[in-house]
């Protein structure tokens, strides 16, 4: 958790041991937790939701960049400032995560876990985090779980049928489409956080795509072994075994092809950013949408082995020693 880096993470800034005692010292948040938020207010406007999930989704989009899968992502992991600004909490389910192999701790709150952990299943790791986001993205705008028995079998035969309670009228026809695009039982078929993103729901009132703060990374050439040492304690080896599989990974045809799409994407990125800065703010309202839908699709899915996990803890160290 210390080598996230995120305005929407809660901070780990410090902790000591002292013999079986382990003091964690966190970032302060002055607002509680979002369960209060919703029990005072109630259900939110579709606005107010929108404007948090666009935080949350930010915050899912870094970690999975970085190889990381939250698990349990749930209201009560959700704190909010005074100036309404996100911060998840409790990654001590997290983990991280290949996006070809599969993860098997079937873990969370049964509320907001997925269908397939509940079935004992394997997975890759974002998709729950995404069911998870959806719970949560329910009970901003219905304030009420979408899946509830007072009866224990019967609740998790209704999570895993994926069949929701009851979608209130008052939801808007965007945000009903992108719930039921989520509660979708079959991982595979269940959208993709680069969908999320890009959705009109997510976006609707905004001219920038979501943000996930993720600094542009120039493809690894060399292997800095004072970035290796602070790779341990993660159970990815020791350094020489950690070194040894970085430099294969990075003279791998498929990283430097990875590595090279990527760079281009963030190039475009850049000189297209450029052109819609210059432009009349009407002239950017009407290209916005387009701008949104087109965001380069250079995640996991799409380019996984620029996503192994060594890598991105590789990274998460040397920007963390950058910034000390």
């Amino acid at each position: 958790m210390r080598l996230l880096r995120h305005p929407h993470i809660c901070q780990l800034k410090e902790y000591i041991t002292e013999g079986d005692k382990y003091y964690m010292f966190l970032e302060y948040v002055d607002g509680g937790q979002l369960l209060d938020y919703i029990i005072k207010h109630g259900k939110l406007k579709e606005k107010q939701a929108r404007k948090f999930a666009r935080q949350i989704v930010s915050a899912l989009d870094y970690c999975h960049r970085n190889s990381i899968v939250h698990r349990d992502l749930k209201i009560e992991n959700i704190l909010i400032t005074k100036s309404e600004q996100i911060k998840i909490i409790d990654f001590g389910l997290s983990n991280v995560y290949h996006p070809t192999q599969q993860l098997n701790t079937f873990c969370g709150s049964l509320y907001f876990a997925a269908p397939e952990l509940l079935k004992a299943k394997e997975y890759t790791g974002p998709e729950v985090d995404i069911w998870s986001f959806g719970v949560v993205l329910y009970v901003l705008v219905c304030g009420k779980v979408p899946f509830d028995d007072t009866n224990l079998p019967a609740l998790h035969e209704k999570i895993k049928s994926g069949i929701v309670d009851d979608y209130p009228d008052h939801l808007g026809k965007d945000c009903l489409d992108l719930l039921t695009k989520i509660f979708v039982v079959n991982p595979k078929q269940r959208i993709t956080l680069s969908a999320i993103r890009s959705h009109p729901w997510m976006n609707k009132g905004y001219d920038e795509p979501i943000n996930n703060y993720l600094p542009h990374r120039q493809p690894l050439e060399t292997i800095d072994m004072a970035v290796v040492e602070g790779m341990q304690g993660f159970g990815l080896g020791t350094p020489d075994e950690i070194r040894s599989k970085l430099e294969m990974i990075i003279s791998s045809s498929e990283y430097q092809s990875a590595a090279t799409k990527i760079d281009e994407n963030y190039q475009r990125k850049v000189t297209e950013d450029q052109v819609f800065a210059s432009r009349p703010r009407w002239r950017r309202r009407l290209s916005s949408s387009s701008r949104i839908k087109h965001q380069a699709k250079d995640d996991f899915r799409t380019l996984p082995a620029m996503y192994d996990p060594l890598v991105s803890v590789y990274y998460l160290v040397k920007e963390r020693k950058e910034a000390e």
